[in-house]
Formats: C-alpha cells, sequence, structure tokens
C-alpha cells in the first residue's frame, strides 16, 4: 500500500442505509463527514473483492456523474448487482443514448405539459378527500398515492391497482434485511410488477391506446421495435424510481412548510413563487445516493482507486456544500445560482425531472389552496430511512376542519 493510500481515511463498516448517526441525524451527519473529509473509504464491500469511496463534496460528486467513461453505471448497486437490469439506468453511452433518446421525447417538458391538467385533476381529488378529516398521514395518504396514481394513468394501467403497486414498491425498496433474509418477498413484488406490466405491453401491442405504454411499444431501436426484457426494464425503473423519489421529497417539503408558516403564507399570497421553492427544497433536501463502478485504476480526488471499486455519489452532502451554496443550511427563495444535483448530471441526469418538479409544484399549490395552515401533530417522533433513496418513516400532520 502506497504512502498516498495510507492517508486516505477509512470508515470500517460503515454503510450509509444501517449508520446509527445517519439515521438519527441525516443532514447533519452527512455535513459533518464531509468537512472531516470530503473522500473517505468503507471497508464493507472489501469481501465482494473492492472498495467503496463515498464522495461527499459537491465538485467531486458533478466530476463523478459526468464522467461515464472512467464511472460506468452497469450497476447503480453498491453492494453487488442489480437483480433486474434498469434501462436505461444501468447503460452506458452510447447503448445508453438510444433508449435515454426514447425517454426524453416523450418526458420533455412539451409533453409533460401535456399531462399537467390530469396530474392536477389527480392532485386535487386526493387532497379534497383528505380535507374534510383535519388529519393525515401524509406518506401514505397522499405522498405515496399521488405519484402511484400518475404513473398509472400515464402507463394506461388501472388506477383501482394503487394501493397494490404501492405495497409492492414499498417491499422492492424498502423490505429489511431481517424481515426478508433470503429476499424471497422482494423477488415476489418485483416478479410481480414485472407480470402486470408484461400484461399491458401485450395487450397493448394488439389494442392500441392513448398512453405511454402504447408509444412505447411502437418505438424503435437501430429500426427494430424495443425487445420485451427491455421494455420491462424501462416501465419497472419509471415505476421505482417515480414513486420513491417524488413521495420522499413531498414528505421533506410538506414537513418543512409544517414548520415555516411565513413560508407558507408566502407562497400561498404570491403561488408564482413556487417554482422557485420546489428548486431550493430540492437543493435543500437532495434523497438519492447512488453507485458507479471504477472502469480502471486512476487518481480521483486523491484517493488511489482501482478498477472494480465502487463509488457512492451523495447528494445529500453535496447540495449542502458550502463552496457551492452560501449558507447552505438555510431555505433561500431566491437562491441564485441554484445548481443543485438532486436529478444528477451528465448523460444520466433523471429523464423524469420535468415530471417531478411539476407533481412538486402541482401538489405545495394545490394543498396550500385547500389546507392552507397545517402542522405536525404534537407529539409525533419524526425517524427517517437513508439507503439509495433518503425519506420519513412517517408525516402525521393536523389541520383545522
Amino acid at each position: 500500500m502506497t504512502n498516498a493510500a495510507k492517508q486516505i481515511p477509512v470508515h470500517r463498516g460503515f454503510e450509509h442505509g444501517t449508520d446509527p448517526g445517519l439515521l438519527a441525524r441525516h443532514r447533519q451527519e452527512w455535513d459533518r463527514l464531509r468537512e472531516e473529509t470530503p473522500v473517505f473509504r468503507s471497508d464493507v464491500a472489501d469481501h465482494l473483492g473492492y472498495s467503496l469511496w463515498y464522495l461527499l463534496r459537491y465538485e467531486d460528486n458533478l466530476a463523478a456523474l459526468q464522467n461515464y467513461e472512467l464511472f460506468s453505471s452497469r450497476t447503480v448497486q453498491h453492494l453487488g448487482d442489480s437483480t433486474h437490469r434498469l434501462i436505461p439506468e444501468e447503460l452506458d453511452p452510447p447503448e445508453h443514448t438510444k433508449y435515454r433518446r426514447v425517454l426524453s421525447h416523450h418526458f420533455s417538458p412539451k409533453a409533460v405539459r401535456g399531462w399537467e391538467g390530469e396530474i392536477r385533476r389527480l392532485c386535487v381529488s386526493l387532497i379534497e378527500e383528505l380535507a374534510p378529516r383535519g388529519e393525515c398521514e401524509l406518506l401514505t395518504d397522499f405522498s405515496q398515492r399521488f405519484p402511484t396514481t400518475i404513473f398509472l394513468k400515464i402507463m394506461g394501467l388501472p388506477v383501482d391497482l394503487r394501493e397494490t403497486f404501492i405495497a409492492r414498491a414499498n417491499t422492492v425498496l424498502h423490505e429489511r434485511n431481517d424481515t426478508d433474509p433470503d429476499g424471497s418477498r422482494r423477488q415476489a413484488a418485483t416478479a410481480a410488477i414485472v407480470a402486470d406490466l408484461a400484461a399491458i405491453f401485450a395487450a397493448r401491442r394488439t389494442e392500441r391506446q392513448d398512453d405511454l405504454v402504447t408509444r412505447l411499444v411502437t418505438e424503435t431501436i437501430d429500426g427494430e421495435p424495443i425487445g420485451e426484457e427491455q421494455l420491462f426494464a424501462m416501465g419497472f425503473l419509471l415505476y421505482i424510481a417515480g414513486l420513491d423519489t417524488v413521495a420522499s421529497m413531498l414528505g421533506y417539503i410538506f414537513r418543512h412548510l409544517a414548520e415555516d408558516p411565513a413560508l407558507r403564507a408566502k407562497l400561498i399570497s404570491e403561488p408564482g413563487l413556487i417554482p422557485d421553492a420546489v428548486e431550493e427544497f430540492l437543493r435543500l433536501y437532495p434523497i438519492a445516493t447512488t453507485a458507479r463502478v471504477v472502469t480502471r485504476d486512476t487518481e480521483f480526488a486523491g484517493c488511489p482507486m482501482r478498477k472494480g471499486d465502487r463509488i457512492l455519489c451523495v447528494t445529500a452532502a453535496a447540495g449542502r456544500d458550502p463552496r457551492e451554496f452560501p449558507n447552505p443550511d438555510k431555505f433561500v427563495l431566491d437562491r441564485s445560482p441554484n445548481r443543485h444535483l438532486t436529478f444528477g448530471a451528465g448523460p444520466h441526469r433523471c429523464a423524469g425531472s420535468h415530471l417531478a418538479r411539476i407533481a412538486l409544484a402541482v401538489a405545495i399549490e394545490e394543498w396550500l389552496r385547500r389546507i392552507p395552515d397545517f402542522r405536525i401533530a404534537d407529539g409525533a417522533q419524526l425517524t427517517e430511512h437513508v439507503g439509495a433513496v433518503a425519506g420519513l418513516d412517517a408525516l402525521p400532520l393536523v389541520w383545522d376542519r
């Protein structure tokens, strides 16, 4: 081992999904680790034959996400490989570019604006169902149901399957190892989601409708229809990514709004500021930690990385880096510039970012219009999960009816 390598901090046994410090004080702990050392190695994957490197500064995260030749997306799992390849997320250019072009067309700003009316109607119906109650558990009653309903409507799947899809996604994404030691529950939930997607893809090949599935089955790659396996991988990614990320962001946004009546009043009186608020929420509460595979021996951010090692890009630390964002712990409504990395960067920047922005903005606007004054229920003890996507475990809200 070289002298340079000996100087690299090693956090033995560190795994961000289970670290007690992160689970207790998520963002504050990332802040502490970032200022202590911008990069560190964990040994939890040593038994798999590679090192894990955590990148915590904004500039290192940006550089890594943009450099697909050095840091491959062939798997975005930090421990082991993906059970089902996610397309296009786990492809590298030029193969990635072909599939990304298909999705970019359907999730462009123009395409998404065409869905806004339906998204708003879905949102209003959910809020108006909750408003007379005077209370809700935001995650289960709204944050998960809203993006899942959007997904089902856009894809052409029946909305009455919503609760089933939510339960399956929660199993795939959040089932703990102690309750599913052999992974059988997660595998069964994944298989069920794939089966539903397979059925709708097969149906749309013979009976076209005005939905995203119909458009995807008529697309071509290199002059040929997209294969069944690739279609399932694309549909599975759209569902899993769209549900968990938007739901998690809504949890953090509504916790912040519940605790900041002045900001609520500002957004109610000036709803045109809501898109700016969304960007600052995305910056202040980034949720994703994604992995890349080192393609060759290299030195990056002062660290000697070997081919096959994996890096973890921690947007929760990058989004609060004071070198990029002055007063990083403060919510600044008119922050400019605001070049956050919550949607990633480079060729794998989130294809659904335009849809996510509209969904978040609509949720804030329509909720504040109908439930302007709300608070976190007395005595609530809020806890979080971290992992690939961070989020609150529950958010009980109350308001006067």
